[in-house]
């Protein structure tokens, strides 16, 4: 059994309401109410009266939680002793366009500055980043925009400035029509940009990954914004492509923030080194 579904089945009998502890634990509604279904067919008995407007802790779930909490507390104590052990490990996760502006320039030397630890990476969204930050499955992430959480300090590392950019296909006709490509940075970055260049707003293609808007690139003459080149931490391959298209300024200076997410009150020490680290980089 996972354990994760004893943790949803405290945060249930503390709000009395599958909404409200979806939310608490960034999880949809279904999401809940299926691991609870779930404990019910496992202990076979009924842990909560759902009524219509409310719901009831059933006698048998009142016996669970202790058990529940006392099991949530050993897994929390076996985590920090894991978390002292020699060869430490952590876990990290950022957003596609966080690692293309800096995690994959910065990979290669976390690895070897950080020689006794072992490093998990993934590609996720924000939605997934605070999710799992509240599971504790990762450590710390980077991401464009910032992470809305009481529980999670979400600070800015740094900015990178935004160019205009026109891609040239082999594949198209010198008088081909040139395809706007609208890369979804975040909520406010992109309003600047739809103000400054409203043609964004009729674009081809939407969309929040940068490969994905390089993919037609590569084949339609397009235009589109991304990072300038000069960007010191900005990946090799990205800053390759975007040397074979012709630049120009944007009107006014937008720039993307890059943030690094964490929870609160932190007490791993190697995840304090790593983020020392990752801000001693962009000073």
């Amino acid at each position: 059994m996972d354990i994760r579904f004893l943790t949803t089945f405290l945060e249930v009998a503390e709000t009395r309401h599958f909404g409200r502890a979806a939310e608490n634990l960034y999880l949809t509604q279904s999401a809940v109410s299926a691991r609870i279904k779930l404990l019910e067919e496992y202990f076979n008995t009924a842990l909560f009266i759902r009524n219509r407007n409310s719901i009831q802790i059933t006698p048998a779930g009142q016996k669970l939680i202790p058990y529940a909490q006392e099991l949530s507390n050993t897994l929390s104590k076996a985590r920090k002793l894991l978390a002292q052990e020699e060869c430490q490990h952590i876990s990290c996760a950022s957003t596609q366009n966080a690692f293309l502006l800096c995690f994959s320039n910065w990979l290669p030397n976390l690895l070897t500055h950080f020689n006794s630890v072992s490093f998990q990476h993934e590609i996720a969204t924000i939605e997934q980043i605070t999710r799992q930050l509240h599971e504790h499955s990762i450590d710390v992430a980077l991401t464009t925009s910032q992470v809305k959480s009481d529980d999670i300090e979400s600070s800015l590392l740094f900015e990178v400035s935004l160019c205009m950019y026109q891609s040239n296909s082999a594949n198209s006709e010198i008088d081909s029509e040139i395809h706007d490509i609208n890369i979804e940075w975040s909520p406010s970055v992109n309003d600047k940009l739809g103000k400054l260049h409203p043609e964004l707003r009729k674009a081809k293609l939407r969309t929040s990954s940068i490969d994905v808007a390089l993919a037609l690139a590569a084949v339609e003459v397009s235009r589109l914004i991304l990072p300038i080149t000069s960007h010191a931490f900005l990946d090799t391959n990205l800053r390759e492509v975007l040397a074979n298209f012709t630049p120009s300024q944007l009107t006014q200076e937008v720039k993307i923030p890059v943030y690094l997410n964490q929870l609160k009150n932190q007490k791993n020490r190697g995840v304090e080194e790593l983020i020392a680290y990752m801000q001693l980089k962009v000073k």
